[in-house]
């Protein structure tokens, strides 16, 4: 588990593109920082999971689906995100009280979710919402 875990990091270094935002378009302090999953188009995250997505001021993000880690670059105009293709690793996962197809289910519909553009919009430092083109809304909160 421990050399799938090294090669999974090493991918990610050599997928992952530099930083790929410029001039005004830099992320802003309020996008860049770790964000917890609270709930997919209306509904709560499922006990135990706990997917993340982080993003930094240099264009990167990563996290958890709540059962495998990913990662790849995004870029900002304005209230737009756009995510680039991101990798992952590919785990099955059970969660106690949750079958795996519920489990795997809300980690696909979070990592389909932020592909390609999101619209970003917050209420407060706080509390980001990231709306895919379908028009579903993922809620995050800041993370400790």
């Amino acid at each position: 588990m421990r050399n799938a875990a090294i090669a999974f990091s090493l991918l990610l270094a050599a997928c992952v593109n530099g930083p790929q935002t410029t001039g005004d378009d830099e992320p802003t302090p309020y996008i860049v920082g770790s964000w917890k999953l609270t709930s997919v188009a209306g509904a709560p995250v499922l006990g135990g999971t706990n997917p993340t997505r982080t993003l930094t001021s240099d264009g990167h993000a990563n996290g958890n689906g709540g059962c495998n880690g990913f990662g790849g670059s995004y870029t900002r105009a304005g209230d737009t995100l756009t995510f680039s293709r991101m990798i992952s690793t590919m785990m099955a996962c059970t969660r106690p009280g949750f079958t795996s197809e519920q489990v795997m289910g809300q980690e696909h519909r979070f990592l389909s979710a932020l592909n390609g553009q999101v619209r970003a919009s917050q209420s407060d430092m706080n509390m980001l919402v990231l709306t895919a083109s379908s028009g579903e809304a993922l809620r995050f909160e800041r993370a400790p």
